[in-house]
């Protein structure tokens, strides 16, 4: 009898990341380290950051800014009236 095992967990990628590094910093690195993720946005994912400055790509860093928060609840708010009135129009249309 032959049974397949189910996989569990994670699903494998095609180009695992196998190749570990490791380095150290003096205090003042380390200052200047912090400043520089806070800079980019990027605080809590430190190897990303890293492989980025390394390979010269881009940095996408994206602001939010609360001046706009009170505008996108109320746009938020607009939407699902919007939504609410088709569900409650879908019954009509029905008959």
């Amino acid at each position: 009898m032959t049974t397949t095992k189910k996989r569990i967990g994670r699903p494998t990628t095609t180009d695992p990341r196998i190749h570990r590094y490791n380095f150290k910093l003096t205090t003042e690195e380390n200052i200047r380290f912090k400043q520089m993720l806070c800079k980019a946005g990027l605080e809590h994912n430190r190897s990303r950051f890293i492989v980025k400055r390394i390979f010269g790509e881009e940095f996408v860093v994206v602001k939010r800014d609360p001046s706009k928060v009170p505008f996108i609840a109320r746009l938020n708010d607009f939407y699902f009236q919007f939504q609410k009135l088709g569900n409650n129009c879908a019954p009509v249309k029905a008959i």
